[in-house]
């Protein structure tokens, strides 16, 4: 075919005609006739019928308020109840048991005599007289020795007051020695002050006899001055009288000059001449009356000068007047110097000698000191051995009626009989064990503990012991963690102390114990009935009010379960959350019924009618009341547990209520009521939340 055959006017005209019926459908019927909100064929087979879900009415659940307070971490254990301490009472002598009435149970009292053995035929009491007779000699050999050390000691009392003495009698020497060493220095020091007073009033002497000389030379010369100060200023008078006359002469110059100036005699210049001659003469007349001042002035200082030389000069020779009364009175005082000075060497030379005869009778007194002390020191040790022998024969005896005492056989601590070990009528030898005590008032508990919980026990951390046969706890503190652990069972042991009043516990007893490993205050918790699983991360379902489902919800498109109170991403799709905004105007109250569509529950209408999306026929829901609350779900972030209650750390606030039980069906936007936990009945099973997700365990498990 040509092209001039498909260009024809018949094949463009058709094709124009198409066009036309094509734009005339799709853009003026089809959105003049279509119903508001009505799908296209192409939004119809793309919307995705999985999410469409009929109305739902309102679901019976379980609720909780969560607040914040005290919460702790506790792990269970069973542990093993122990005795406070134990006592294992042994035979510490050979013989045979003749008497033991106590059994186990049996209270026991400390110092109670518990067993009785025999005494071996008499043999430990042969030992204990014995040992008495040797104890009674070695008492009068002691009794001998202490005569000889009373003799001893009265000898040395008398040799040491004798002693004594002499050592007095050169105490005295040396103190009278001293004592003259001293006046001969202080003699000598005298002496020596004499010389410096003596040289001190000569130099004195001169250095005022040349301070005299000084000051006449001084008052001559300002004598000197002052003559030639007299004649400057005669001088100066006769200058100021000729600047005088030449000022007086130009004043009466100047008055002329004015006057013919103003007249107009004279010229400026000449004017001017004449002023400044006047003002030379006027400028020589201050200098010359200054000068004279100055001149006067000068005389007047010199002449006070003078004076004041003339009482130096004076005060100068009285001060050298009385430097030579000194120096007479120094020479006076060295004389009498060195006559003490004489007497105080010859009182030293007595004093010496009086020292060398003290000394030797201290030497005499000495010697027989030190006899005495030999003689005292040689009946101590008489004493000493005589005390040993004493030692050794008491000691004997002591271990003697020790030995006889041991077949009593008596408790160390308060406790009960946990074993009788032996029957009367049995051998027994030292460390043979004859009975088993423990005392019970106050128990230990002990458990072993998993490796992963030691680290967190200290010591202070509180225990609640609780007996296998329930009853209530009885709350403790952990006081010993054992720094090991079990290489077999990986398990640490763990202590506790408590008081066991009318013997609750025995030994041996199982019990269960609550260890606490962790304490947070302020916090929210939830039960671990109430945690979900949504999209493999843990969440909550809560119920909210009427009032806060007015808030704008974020939802995805595609997947409108996912609901959050802020923008953000679907953590299924990744989509963009789009807000949805609930219509105020058709919250119903106690008696009013809404009309929604099957497969489009965000269409919601006071009155029947159609979707004006897909023209369906709206249904009626279920009446709700005011206490209808609205089913959300929330992911949450998890603290610890303790098995029963878990900690939320966020996206939960004090007030929220969360559903606890009747979960398990709910989707998000249901409506919800409080009920009691009795009265709901709960399925067998409880699925996970989640898109996709499989078998997800439906609770939080640490």
């Amino acid at each position: 075919m040509s092209s001039k055959q498909l260009l024809n006017r018949s094949v463009i005209g058709g094709l124009a005609l198409l066009t036309g019926l094509y734009l005339l459908v799709f853009y003026w019927i089809v959105p003049r006739y279509r119903r508001p909100g009505q799908m296209s064929v192409v939004e119809a087979l793309a919307m995705d019928m999985s999410t469409m879900r009929p109305p739902e009415g309102v679901m019976p659940v379980v609720t909780e308020v969560v607040q914040p307070g005290f919460f702790s971490v506790k792990v269970t254990y069973t542990g093993s109840v122990l005795p406070w301490s134990e006592e294992v009472v042994l035979a510490r002598v050979t013989g045979r048991l003749t008497w033991m009435p106590y059994y186990a149970g049996d209270r026991i009292r400390k110092g109670q005599l518990v067993a009785r053995l025999d005494n071996a035929g008499g043999e430990y009491a042969a030992r204990e007289a014995q040992a008495q007779y040797e104890a009674i000699a070695a008492l009068h050999e002691r009794h001998m020795a202490e005569a000889e050390e009373e003799e001893g000691l009265a000898e040395q009392a008398r040799a040491e007051s004798e002693w004594k003495g002499a050592r007095n009698a050169r105490w005295e020497a040396e103190s009278l020695l001293s004592e003259k060493e001293a006046m001969v220095k202080e003699a000598e020091k005298m002496v020596d002050r004499a010389d410096a007073l003596v040289a001190e009033a000569h130099a004195m002497v001169q250095v005022k006899e040349s301070e005299i000389v000084s000051a006449q030379q001084t008052i001559a010369q300002l004598e000197a001055e002052k003559e030639e100060a007299e004649k400057d200023v005669e001088s100066r008078q006769y200058e100021m009288d000729a600047a005088q006359a030449e000022m007086n002469y130009w004043s009466a110059e100047i008055e002329r000059a004015r006057r013919l100036y103003e007249a107009k005699a004279i010229s400026r210049d000449e004017f001017q001449k004449e002023e400044s001659q006047y003002e030379i003469a006027a400028a020589q007349l201050g200098k010359a009356r200054t000068e004279g001042e100055r001149a006067k002035k000068k005389v007047l200082s010199l002449q006070a000068a003078v004076a004041q030389a003339q009482a130096v000069l004076k005060q100068r020779t009285t001060e050298r007047d009385a430097a030579l009364q000194r120096l007479k009175m120094a020479q006076a005082e060295k004389e009498a110097a060195l006559s003490r000075l004489n007497q105080a060497r010859a009182s030293l030379k007595a004093a010496r000698a009086r020292l060398r005869q003290a000394r030797a009778n201290e030497s005499v007194a000495l010697a027989a000191v030190e006899q005495a002390r030999a003689r005292l020191k040689r009946a101590r040790r008489h004493i000493l051995h005589a005390m040993a022998l004493q030692g050794k024969a008491q000691s004997a005896l002591t271990v003697a009626r020790i030995i006889r005492g041991y077949t009593e056989i008596r408790a160390l601590t308060d406790g009960y009989v946990l074993e009788r070990l032996l029957s009367p009528g049995n051998l027994v030898s030292p460390g043979t064990p004859i009975l088993k005590i423990g005392q019970l008032d106050r128990i230990r508990v002990q458990a072993f503990v998993a490796q992963r919980d030691m680290g967190k026990i200290r010591i202070g951390s509180r225990v609640f012991v609780r007996s296998l046969d329930g009853g209530s706890a009885r709350p403790a503190t952990v006081t010993a963690v054992f720094p090991m652990a079990d290489a077999a069972t990986r398990t640490g042991l763990v202590e506790a102390q408590l008081p066991n009043r009318n013997l609750r516990w025995l030994p041996g007893q199982s019990v269960i114990l609550k260890i606490e490993t962790e304490k947070h205050d302020h916090v929210l918790t939830v039960p671990n009935e109430a945690l979900t699983q949504f999209n493999g991360q843990p969440a909550v379902w809560i119920a909210v009010g009427s009032e806060a489902s007015e808030k704008v919800d974020y939802t995805c498109p595609m997947h409108p379960e996912v609901m959050r109170d802020q923008p953000g991403r679907c953590p299924v799709c990744g989509m963009d959350l789009v807000p949805k905004r609930v219509n105020p105007a058709i919250r119903r109250a106690d008696s009013e019924t809404v009309y929604t569509c099957p497969m489009h529950p965000e269409v919601q209408e006071k009155k029947p009618g159609r979707c004006p999306k897909c023209g369906m026929d709206l249904v009626p829901t279920k009446r709700q009341t005011a206490q209808t609350k609205v089913a959300r779900i929330r992911l949450v972030r998890l603290g610890p547990t303790d098995g029963n209650r878990t900690v939320v750390l966020d996206s939960l606030q004090p007030g929220d209520e969360v559903i606890v039980k009747g979960w398990v069906n709910l989707r998000d936007g249901v409506p919800v009521k409080a009920t009691e936990g009795k009265a709901l009945m709960l399925p067998a099973s409880r699925p996970a939340i989640g898109e996709g997700t499989g078998a997800v365990p439906p609770t939080h498990r640490h």
